[in-house]
């Protein structure tokens, strides 16, 4: 499970409100949502994916076990007026809604396993499962593999359980923005991986980033990647 700490929050809530790239991920998902939708957003963390989508949906159910990062979404409610999400801490894979949710979204969140049991059990429409289509961790300065949760390998599983499924690709900018140079050493200190023993030197860090013009974020780690999108219907899973 993650473990959300003050520095891990800020890293993130930096990076959405400069990238925007919560809102790109809700652009692929909203085609395929019915009309006046209630939508969960499972494991929503800071619940940047949640407010994107109550622009555009009659209501978003936004689920996480994180009290900390759950503040952070409260108060983007609150500074924003937004009516349309109820926010909800607790263990999702316990809960069970009143009345099905008519969509759900695991946003690089959730085993595939656990992910097709609760969509099962709380859904009466299509779950989307946002993942990483890339071989290497995008933040550490090493080239770490990643070794699960990936968009191949959550088609190869609905392919050996002959489930139907909407697949496709997209681009996608989710680079990370600095104060300073020490901000990015804290940053990769941050979400290294235990076996990455690169070096952080300063200029070695600075290589990594591009100068922008923004006076508050003047670094800019780069990370163009391409997201996977698989929506399955909850009538096709077994």
């Amino acid at each position: 499970m993650y473990s959300w700490s003050q520095d891990s929050i800020r890293f993130r809530m930096d990076a959405a409100e400069y990238t925007k790239y919560d809102d790109a991920i809700i652009a692929q998902v909203l085609p395929y949502l019915t009309p006046n939708a209630h939508v969960c957003d499972a494991g929503c963390g800071l619940g940047y994916t949640s407010l994107a989508l109550a622009r555009q949906c009659a209501w978003v159910t936004a689920i996480d076990t994180s009290r900390e990062a759950l503040s952070v979404l409260r108060q983007n409610i609150a500074v924003n007026q937004i009516p349309n999400i109820d926010v909800v801490e607790g263990d999702l894979f316990s809960m069970m809604p009143e009345q099905k949710y008519d969509a759900m979204l695991f946003c690089f969140f959730g085993r595939f396993d656990e992910t097709l049991r609760v969509a099962k059990a709380q859904c009466a429409g299509n779950v989307f499962m946002v993942k990483k289509n890339w071989q290497t961790h995008r933040f550490t300065p090493g080239e770490t593999p990643l070794k699960r949760f990936t968009f191949q390998q959550t088609l190869l599983e609905l392919e050996a359980l002959q489930i139907p499924c909407r697949a496709e690709t997209f681009p996608i900018e989710m680079g990370q923005p600095f104060r300073s140079i020490e901000d990015a050493i804290l940053f990769f200190e941050t979400y290294r991986q235990e076996d990455d023993d690169a070096e952080l030197a300063p200029e070695r860090v600075k290589h990594l980033l591009r100068k922008t013009d923004s006076d508050e974020f003047p670094y800019f780690l780069p990370a163009e990647r391409t997201l996977g999108i698989v929506s399955v219907h909850v009538s096709d899973i077994p």
